[in-house]
């Protein structure tokens, strides 16, 4: 069985049971941050075992998992975005920080999406994903006595529950193809068994399954639910859900159609990238439309799906590397932006609002700085780590022959710039409009470590840029299945 090589889903699976034991019992006032301290130690004694383990392919549960390369660095990301999601919760005057739970939750989810990343068969995949999305409902919700946090819980419930109904019925007809829910049996039928990959029942299941993890993955034209989700619920949840859903989804993807079915991507090669193209373009195209900083990063978030799709769709370990190596830029973009969100909200009432940060810049230079940093790396703009993960995305694309895609993906960077720079004229250029109900806070330490270590990763991903992707390499080469 090899059970000692899941110990990183063990340490998971026990801070998260002893934080959520630890958010129903009495505590003295002392303790009340004993939750979120059992929870930073998990994190960092998780990240420290993928270290160790860092080497070849162990499995463990008859091939249940799969703790190699690919599963390890997937695990930094999702580990990187839970442990700053805990950090944007402290002291967070919001229900979402106050609640003890909260914790809990978000370790229950991060645990789901590293089971989803090291998964070595459909049915753990499924538990995986199945984790992470419970635990964002209740997330999502839990500002119980605010309405739009309720309803972001709802919409969130019902969109996800369609997608699991399709992911369901896809990995069915898939087990009917090939006669196995193995992602090693399933890529060795596929390349032992003549005429099985095109297969009509085998395009409907890729087709189900690109559905349906097209709704995790905030894809058009399954992305409905995401703005206003993203926009109703506490700001610290919509930031994991924008990094650590986005990391668990496209390591799915990748575990799936680069490893597991890469024998039939004739079938889904165009389909995924048809799906990147619409993605892309609406998402774009949506952000320029928005007020709310918020909504317009969760249509950012749509737009950034696109790119990552790119990844997917050329079916090769260049782009699989590229995908990896750009969601650890996005992680880091992402946070930063709503770092300052955070920031600026628990300031001023309305504080997501574009208006709100008229002037902010200047009232605070440093965080000017970190949202100049997260906004024009987000477009694409070089030197930063943006920049070199849509330039290796896009040239993925064109080794693969499905340049039209790196077109798409410029053209659709260039329509970026005009929301993303609005974002920066706004903090710099626009005076302050002099709220009446502005009230000037010490700055968190742990939303300033946030929106710091974002900033700095934006830069050191860019300048350190080949030993990142040196390990990205390596993780992409582990989906390939012998």
């Amino acid at each position: 069985m090899n059970a000692g090589a899941a110990l990183t889903l063990y340490v998971m699976a026990a801070v998260t049971v002893a934080a959520i034991v630890l958010a129903v019992v009495p505590l003295p006032a002392s303790a009340r941050r004993l939750p979120e301290a059992i929870g930073m130690a998990g994190i960092v004694a998780t990240l420290a075992i993928t270290v160790t383990q860092w080497g070849e392919r162990q499995v463990a549960f008859s091939g249940e998992l799969r703790i190699d390369r690919f599963g390890l660095l997937m695990t930094w990301v999702i580990m990187i975005a839970a442990l700053a999601t805990l950090l944007l919760g402290w002291g967070e005057p919001a229900a979402a920080g106050r609640r003890r739970e909260f914790t809990g939750l978000v370790l229950a989810a991060a645990t789901g999406m590293m089971l989803t990343v090291m998964s070595g068969d459909l049915i753990t995949l499924f538990i995986g994903i199945e984790l992470l999305s419970v635990s964002l409902y209740i997330l999502c919700a839990m500002e119980v006595a605010r309405e739009r946090s309720l309803e972001s819980g709802l919409k969130y419930l019902i969109t996800g529950s369609i997608g699991t109904a399709l992911l369901v019925y896809g990995f069915a007809l898939l087990y009917g193809v090939t006669g196995t829910t193995s992602l090693a049996g399933i890529a060795a039928r596929l390349d032992s068994v003549g005429g099985l990959a095109s297969d009509p029942l085998l395009i409907a299941a890729i087709v189900l399954i690109v559905v349906a993890l097209g709704f995790k993955a905030s894809a058009v034209p399954f992305h409905m639910w995401t703005p206003d989700v993203y926009e109703g619920a506490p700001t610290p949840v919509t930031a994991f859900m924008g990094t650590g859903t986005k990391a668990a989804a496209m390591g799915a993807f990748l575990l799936l159609f680069t490893g597991a079915t890469s024998q039939a991507s004739g079938d889904w090669r165009g389909l995924i990238g048809a799906l990147a193209v619409a993605t892309m373009v609406v998402g774009n195209v949506g952000a320029l439309l928005q007020d709310n900083v918020k909504r317009m990063l969760a249509w950012s978030s749509i737009a950034q799906a696109g790119y990552l799709l790119i990844g997917v769709a050329v079916g090769t370990t260049a782009g699989a590397e590229a995908l990896i190596y750009y969601l650890f830029a996005y992680v880091a973009m992402t946070l930063a932006a709503f770092a300052i969100v955070i920031l600026r909200e628990r300031e001023v009432e309305d504080g997501d609002q574009l208006a709100a940060m008229a002037g902010y810049g200047r009232a605070r230079p440093w965080a000017g700085v970190v949202m100049t940093l997260a906004m024009v790396s987000l477009a694409g703009f070089p030197p930063f780590a943006g920049f070199v993960g849509k330039f290796l995305l896009f040239g993925s694309a064109v080794d693969a022959g499905m340049a039209w895609l790196a077109i798409v993906g410029a053209v659709a960077s260039v329509i970026s710039v005009v929301y993303y720079l609005r974002v920066v004229i706004v903090m710099w250029g626009t005076p302050a409009d002099g709220r009446s109900n502005e009230r000037r806070l010490r700055v968190p330490p742990s939303v300033a470590t946030v929106a710091v270590a974002g900033a700095v990763a934006i830069v050191a991903l860019a300048i350190a840029a080949q030993p990142m992707l040196d390990l990205c390499a390596d993780a992409a080469r582990a989906l390939i299945i012998p």
